[in-house]
């Protein structure tokens, strides 16, 4: 109370030296509004600040379709949740907050989802300040088999944005060819009668087969506890090769400690066989389980993960 009436009293003396023919009256009442409007003024001022600050610790907004336009950046439509489900890769061509438009520019696989269901796009992670996503849910609004363009789908705006993991396994790539070889038949490990320890292997990837050096361009383009990629030469691809044909691989691979090759036996079913470079397509394959020699008949037995 006693620094209100002390502010008054420094008012009303300001007001007297300016007008010293105000009656005391009317300073006193001249300094009471003067400072009623200082303090309005002054908690303007402070709600202006206490909202800028406000707006500053608030989630920011983030226009995740559109950066990803912007971007140029790939992203992954799925027809499920497997890691290996991916139906199309596509590109946003237009993002609006109502629809987003995606223009096809690799076919995985076909999509399953039906217009009006829900449907997951996987893209690199991108940093907000709620954390790292790199999902989202929408709404399947034209595919690209009812829509106008074969090579287009239409979305809503995303409903959901999420972080879920892409792979099990890191890949590797494989700069040198030299500790790594590959026999691979398109054939069912558990119902085949090839005796595949023997056999000349269909694709080879720095090994020796029937069809000599015809297929010595092949080459691993990566390979994890999980599958490898490899680049075929397209006039060696047997003709019952296709996504979703099981193989029979035999891996053999450099060990630097005993100064030589180990093998390695998979089951396994091709997820992606893609065009690659010019006279080459780009094989991805997906490990099932495991085989090995029996001590007691040398057949193969193959064991499931």
């Amino acid at each position: 109370m006693e620094i209100i009436t002390e502010t008054i009293q420094a008012v009303t003396l300001a007001i007297h030296r300016i007008a010293p023919g105000l009656s005391v009256q009317a300073m006193r009442s001249t300094g009471a509004i003067a400072l009623g409007i200082l303090a309005l003024f002054l908690l303007i001022r402070a709600i202006r600040l206490f909202r800028g600050s406000g707006k500053q610790t608030s989630h920011k907004r983030y226009n995740i379709p559109r950066i990803l336009q912007q971007e140029g950046a790939t992203i992954d439509i799925l027809n499920s949740l497997d890691q290996d489900g991916v139906a199309i890769r596509c590109v946003i061509t237009s993002a609006s907050s109502g629809k987003i438009h995606c223009e096809i520019i690799e076919r995985l696989d076909t999509l399953k989802i039906h217009e009006g269901n829900d449907l997951i796009c996987l893209f690199a992670p991108l940093k907000t300040d709620k954390g790292k996503t790199n999902s989202f849910t929408a709404k399947l609004i034209e595919s690209d088999k009812s829509g106008r363009k074969t090579n287009r789908i239409i979305l809503t705006a995303p409903r959901e944005y999420t972080l879920i993991p892409r792979r099990k396994h890191s890949r590797k790539k494989v700069a040198d060819q030299q500790f790594i070889r590959v026999k691979l038949w398109v054939e069912d490990a558990r119902t085949s009668d090839i005796p595949f320890e023997d056999a000349a292997a269909q694709i080879a990837v720095n090994s020796f087969t029937d069809e000599g050096p015809g297929q010595s361009a092949n080459a691993v383009i990566n390979i994890s506890n999980g599958g490898l990629g490899l680049s075929v030469q397209n006039s060696i691809i047997p003709e019952t090769c296709a996504v979703g044909s099981p193989v029979v691989i035999n891996l053999f691979m450099f060990n630097f400690r005993e100064k030589s090759f180990k093998p390695y036996w998979y089951f396994g079913k091709i997820r992606t066989l893609v065009e690659g470079r010019p006279g080459f397509s780009r094989m991805g394959i997906q490990f099932k389980g495991m085989g090995e020699p029996s001590e007691k008949n040398g057949v193969m037995e193959w064991e499931e993960f």
